[in-house]
């Protein structure tokens, strides 16, 4: 790789690492809908769920906001979020796909001191033997 290339990666990682440091978001606005004046914060709790049991290491989005990926029990969560409608995608791993009736992108609205639920169901689309 030429040693432009590498000075423009070190220029480009250089500039999100300032960004974040300085709490500037990358993503863009806040949220989708305005807290239109409300105080306080709220919580986005869910799960990933595959054969009745909870799915870890699943990425987990908060569009236009943040990630994460869900641990061991499937579980993921996004705290300290302005009242709101946010959207919550899941990324689908490979060998599963959504199940009947699930979409990839869920609303969700969040309240002042609330937890909002969000549950994605997946189900495996290849099976492997050992």
């Amino acid at each position: 790789m030429s040693v432009r290339v590498w000075g423009g990666i070190v220029v480009a990682c250089g500039a999100l690492a300032s960004a974040a440091c300085e709490g500037s978001n990358l993503f863009g606005s806040t949220a989708l809908t305005p807290n239109n004046g409300a105080s306080g914060t709220g919580t986005v709790q869910g799960s990933v769920i595959a054969g009745g049991a909870g799915l870890g290491a699943v990425p987990v989005v908060l569009v236009g906001q943040d990630s994460t990926q869900t641990g061991t029990a499937g579980v993921f969560v996004f705290d300290s979020l302005p009242p709101a409608t946010y959207q919550v995608a899941v990324r689908v791993p490979i060998g599963y796909s959504l199940a009947a009736g699930q979409t990839g992108t869920q609303s969700v609205t969040v309240t002042n001191g609330g937890i909002s639920g969000v549950t994605f169901i997946l189900q495996q689309t290849t099976t492997t033997t050992p």
